[in-house]
């Protein structure tokens, strides 16, 4: 089983919402957006500590914190005592199960479920508590027949409060469907206190813990939690034996050992003796009176609980005493020792299976198959003190735990918290400053489970390495490294306000404009804005990769129309140059039709005419010297056209920006030299430093009357 759903309602800025979860949830998000707030909700939901003013969005309504579990099944019911397996079935729907933790605006809570109903606001826990309240005996009977007084027959024979809430549930099963609606309600009876074997155990891992924060550290999960999952894959040591029988020593000293067939009392004489003079002071006023001292038998997971980790780096003491570094280090630590001990649990009960397989087929009863309880792990900002090689490897030990079973949820600034093959579900919580009234968190969910195309793209992203994309509100698309270099330093020449770094705004590298689109459409799912800038090429081929309305379209196709006219007005000659054929050469679709050409030339050689189709795979052989010439008249800084500028300033109203002068080393500074295209950028930045005014050695184009630098047009959507 693991949690599918959360719901938060008016609990801390959240004032309601809900998001979808799988076994490995990130949670991204700006600073004091709320991410914390998701995984401080999702631990109350399982303590119910209680919880002050300023815990509530608003003070005047409850707090709710609504979980879905799924895949509930049989291995997962059978940790419950055998009399509540039945009674859980009354409150699940198919492999789920829906409870929510109620805080009314005392601070106080009880969790309950979405059940059947009475609408009768008379059945209400309060309403039958406010009047048992102090009540025993026939006052129990009394109180409830003058809140039920047409079923006092039903009632006749309740002695005690249980028998009231056992008598109430059978009524409820009974009532019509009319008086009944679907709302939150009681869990039924007894179950509310062992549904924690069901449950998951929330292991709660804060970030720097804040000490006037008081529910976050009631809530963050101790040293000795973390050591207690781990202490218990002692519970199948071989010397556990040793252990339990030892115990059962120790309490023989300790207690008078009864049993059906006698007595025995071998405690140790100084018990005793204390015991004899505490029974001789109580005799002086009460002489039928006697005392016996009984003192519990340990068991390992009372021994486990109160485990302490100490550390000596320099000065011997427990961990709590020691810096947050160090304790990260520590906590990590713990959770890879989990994983490894888990992987050896897993193989030596493998091993055991095998062995014990043909006893298992002679039993004439198989054992109840019963899962073991699993945790959900709240990670605060695990990258915090760990440098990226060691976050890597603690990503792979988070991911790790979810294959026991396991759910995790962790809340990050750094990418190295998730991947396309493990992280099922992203989160993103968003601030909202509404006109008027208090702002609140927002959630948004990306399920990469159910976004098959948001997964292929984020597989994708993630290996161009620009998952760092994912914290920002606009990202800058661009085709490669060179434009990167050039366009972050240009734009803080042209306005020092104009930072990329600064301002959070990546500039990401998509490797050529055939990505573009796939890069847009997985940041829309994160609702994160995004600008590209393409040279002009893009404008001739591949203009089907974005997203645009069809009068652009249609502007297009003006426009490639006008470019022909003038090539051929001009007379201008379609040719290729040499490195445009080398790269033709080598697409294997140009080579087929070369081939092609061939065989079609022999045919006309052999004196054959060709059909209509024929001529015109001929003529789509030379559509690449077609484009070029279409590249020349649009880059040719001579020639106005109308039709171009229009189109641009279109585009750039929807946020793509084509660059009218071609490539970007058509916007360098003229003597610039390099071996590769990085190093021509950088160089070419370092020339424009050189001046006061970067503007005047740069392109410009017409807005307007008024001619302007076209990067400076580009950089100022981006930023203001």
């Amino acid at each position: 089983m693991y949690i599918s759903s959360l719901k938060i309602k008016n609990y801390r800025g959240v004032k309601a919402d809900q998001l979808e979860a799988s076994p490995f949830t990130c949670i991204i998000g700006e600073n004091n957006a709320g991410k914390s707030t998701i995984l401080l909700a999702t631990s109350l939901f399982f303590s119910g500590t209680s919880l002050g003013n300023s815990d509530f969005y608003n003070e005047d309504e409850p707090i709710e914190i609504e979980l879905t579990f799924s895949d509930l099944d049989d291995k997962d019911i059978n940790r419950l005592s055998p009399d509540h397996r039945e009674r859980i079935k009354e409150i699940t729907e198919g492999d789920k199960l829906i409870l929510t933790r109620f805080y009314n605006i005392d601070g106080k809570s009880d969790l309950r479920c979405n059940r059947w109903a009475p609408k009768d606001p008379r059945f209400e826990k309060d309403a039958v508590g406010g009047i048992l309240k102090g009540k025993k005996g026939k006052e129990i009977l009394t109180g409830i027949i003058s809140l039920f007084p047409e079923f006092s027959n039903e009632f006749s024979n309740v002695k005690t409060q249980k028998e009231v809430y056992e008598k109430l549930e059978e009524i409820i099963i009974n009532l019509p469907k009319e008086e009944k609606e679907l709302k939150l309600a009681s869990l039924p009876t007894g179950i509310d206190n062992s549904i924690k074997s069901l449950l998951p155990e929330p292991i709660y891992i804060a970030a720097v813990k804040d000490l006037k924060d008081d529910v976050k550290s009631k809530e963050s999960a101790t040293f000795g939690k973390l050591l207690g999952i781990l202490l218990k894959f002692l519970e199948n040591s071989e010397h556990i034996g040793e252990i339990t029988a030892s115990f059962d020593k120790l309490h023989k000293f300790l207690n008078v050992i009864r049993s059906a067939e006698q007595t025995t009392d071998e405690r140790i004489d100084k018990l005793r003796n204390i015991e004899n003079q505490i029974c001789s002071f109580l005799s002086e006023n009460f002489p039928k009176s006697k005392i016996e001292i009984e003192i519990p038998k340990p068991e390992l997971k009372q021994v486990f609980t109160n485990a302490r980790i100490l550390i000596d780096d320099g000065v011997r003491d427990i961990i709590e005493t020691k810096g947050d570094g160090i304790k990260r280090a520590v906590t990590f630590a713990l959770l890879r020792t989990y994983v490894e001990q888990y992987k050896e649990q897993k193989r030596e009960t493998a091993e055991a299976k095998l062995v014990g397989a043909e006893e298992s087929s002679m039993a004439e009863e198989p054992p109840l198959e019963v899962s073991e309880q699993p945790y959900i792990f709240l990670f605060e900002e695990p990258e915090l003190y760990l440098h990226p090689s060691a976050q890597k490897i603690l990503f792979e030990a988070l991911e790790k735990l979810t294959e026991a079973n396991n759910q995790v949820f962790v809340t990050t600034h750094s990418p190295m918290f998730f991947s396309p093959h493990s992280t099922g579900t992203f989160v993103k919580v968003i601030k909202e400053y509404p006109p008027q009234g208090k702002p609140y968190g927002k959630f948004l969910t990306v399920n990469l489970l159910k976004e098959i195309g948001a997964k292929d793209a984020f597989q994708i992203i993630c290996y161009e390495n620009n998952t760092a994309a994912f914290f920002a509100n606009k990202v800058l698309l661009v085709e490669g490294d060179s434009d990167v270099i050039y366009m972050k330093e240009v734009a803080k020449l042209l306005n020092p306000e104009w930072n990329f770094d600064a301002k959070n705004i990546p500039i990401i590298s998509i490797n050529g404009k055939s990505n573009v689109k796939r890069f847009i459409d997985f940041y829309s799912f994160f609702h994160i804005k995004c600008f590209c800038i393409v040279d002009s090429d893009a404008l001739i081929e591949g203009f089907e990769k974005f997203v645009v309305s069809d009068g652009i379209k249609l502007e297009r196709e003006k426009l490639l129309n006008k470019l022909d006219e003038i090539a051929s007005v001009k007379g201008a000659k379609a040719d290729l140059p040499a490195t445009k054929i080398k790269e033709l050469v080598r697409r294997y679709k140009w080579k087929e039709r070369y081939n092609k050409l061939k065989e079609l030339g022999l045919k006309v050689k052999a004196g054959n005419a060709l059909t209509e189709e024929e001529t015109l795979e001929i003529d789509s052989l030379f559509i690449e010297e077609e484009n070029n010439l279409r590249r020349r008249i649009f880059t040719d800084k001579a020639i106005e056209i109308p039709e171009k500028s229009s189109l641009l300033a279109e585009l750039r109203n929807q946020d793509v920006f084509i660059l009218s002068h071609g490539a970007i080393e058509s916007y360098y500074p003229d003597g610039v030299t390099g071996d590769d295209k990085p190093t021509k950028a950088l160089n070419a930045v370092k020339i424009l430093k050189e001046h006061d005014d970067c503007r005047v050695h740069l392109p410009t184009i017409k807005v307007g009357e008024e001619a302007l630098c076209e990067l400076e047009v580009i950089f100022k959507k981006i930023f203001e």
